[in-house]
């Protein structure tokens, strides 16, 4: 029997002094610009901070949201600008050179004092120590040090890294988190993609073979194997990922018995950009994939996912939303314990999930959901 991952957002214990009472709904009257620090921007980073964004907005629904920090860019421009959260964007770097200092201190004069509410996501005592000389009317930060609220975030080991970010608003009296990922996806992206899988008979499933690291990834050939698999049931498999992946793409394409759908070779900008590959999501059944930004990006979509993680632990970066499932064999060196280098286990964590394990865990999902969702007519039968 399959289990939904269920990712642990919640900390046992609040700050000293909150006993119930929510100090956000005494701030709205005075907080009309809040501003969030945010480190590490890459698109899984973007997509596992929508929940806190979204939380943000219903606890101060008139307030301007400013993200403060760096995201990857131009790539994940087009998801930043679907999180309809975020109101603005400023860029901002901690000091840490002679240049940067320069930066940082033009940054200090233009915005000293002009933030209602700052929200330092770290818990480190540099980044906290820097935001805070910018002076704002209220600071929370998870360092100690400098935050106007104090308390203590116990059981930081199991907390997914989503979870040390709401904390935040939980100290702030908020009760019901809205844990889904999903952000928006323009009609033009949807419908260019369906004219795109008009070509082809569904249904569809998405298949990510990469991963940012290699250390990450599930064997090509075991990726193949599976995608055989499916084509045996009747499904059409699409091979996704960024135009940097397109030769890890063609070797497991190589490798099939079946010719798998590519659609970053066809139409290069579903390589380019992630809103397009969202839209291939939104179109699929199901997406499998390694612990990467795709897998991600496609509960950005709505779609489920199957993640197959190794050397990273599902406990801290899962995938968010309620009909996901992780499998991890959960190893004694997971977190790996070198550093993803020189593993001297011959990445075991990876290579003892096989292709059954996967291919069946995925049959009875998709069998769950065809019976969850069929009255609506969301999924055709397989």
């Amino acid at each position: 029997m399959i289990e939904f991952y269920k990712p642990i957002i919640k900390s046992r214990r609040k700050s000293f002094w909150l006993c119930g009472h929510k100090p956000y709904l005494k701030l709205r009257g005075k907080v009309k610009t809040i501003a969030v620090h945010k480190s590490g921007g890459g698109l899984g980073d973007l997509i596992q901070a929508i929940p806190f964004f979204r939380n943000l907005r219903y606890m101060f629904p008139n307030a301007k949201i400013i993200y403060l920090g760096l995201y990857q860019r131009p790539f994940c421009d087009s998801i930043f600008k679907n999180i309809p959260y975020i109101d603005e964007y400023i860029e901002y770097r901690m000091p840490g050179n002679e240049s940067t200092f320069k930066e940082y201190f033009n940054f200090w004069k233009k915005h000293f004092n002009k933030f209602d509410l700052l929200i330092d996501t770290q818990s480190k005592f540099p980044p906290g120590f820097w935001l805070w000389l910018l002076n704002p009317n209220y600071f929370l930060s998870r360092s100690p040090f400098f935050s106007h609220w104090k308390f203590i975030l116990n059981s930081k080991k199991k907390l997914h890294i989503a979870g040390k970010m709401l904390f935040l608003l939980q100290v702030l009296g908020l009760e019901n988190i809205d844990l889904s990922p999903a952000g928006n996806i323009e009609k033009s992206y949807l419908s260019f993609t369906q004219g795109y899988l008009n070509k082809f008979s569904g249904p569809f499933i998405s298949i990510l073979p990469t991963a940012g690291h290699p250390y990450k990834m599930w064997p090509k050939e075991k990726f193949a194997l599976l995608a055989d698999k499916f084509y045996s049931l009747g499904y059409k498999i699409i091979l996704a990922g960024a135009s940097s992946e397109e030769g890890i793409l063609k070797e497991v394409a190589e490798i099939m018995k079946n010719k798998p759908i590519i659609p970053l070779v066809d139409e290069p900008r579903f390589g380019k950009d992630p809103i397009y590959s969202a839209s291939l999501f939104k179109s699929s059944l199901l997406t499998i994939g390694n612990d990467c930004g795709g897998l991600n990006l496609a509960t950005f979509a709505g779609c489920p996912v199957i993640g197959i993680y190794g050397p990273t632990t599902p406990t801290k970066s899962g995938p968010l939303g309620n009909k996901n499932i992780v499998i991890h064999k959960g190893m004694d060196c997971s977190p790996c314990k070198w550093f993803l280098q020189n593993c001297n286990m011959d990445r075991k964590c990876l290579k003892d999930i096989s292709v059954e394990q996967v291919f069946t865990t995925a049959k009875e999902l998709l069998s769950k959901l065809n019976f969850q969702f069929e009255k609506r007519g969301r999924f055709p039968r397989s």
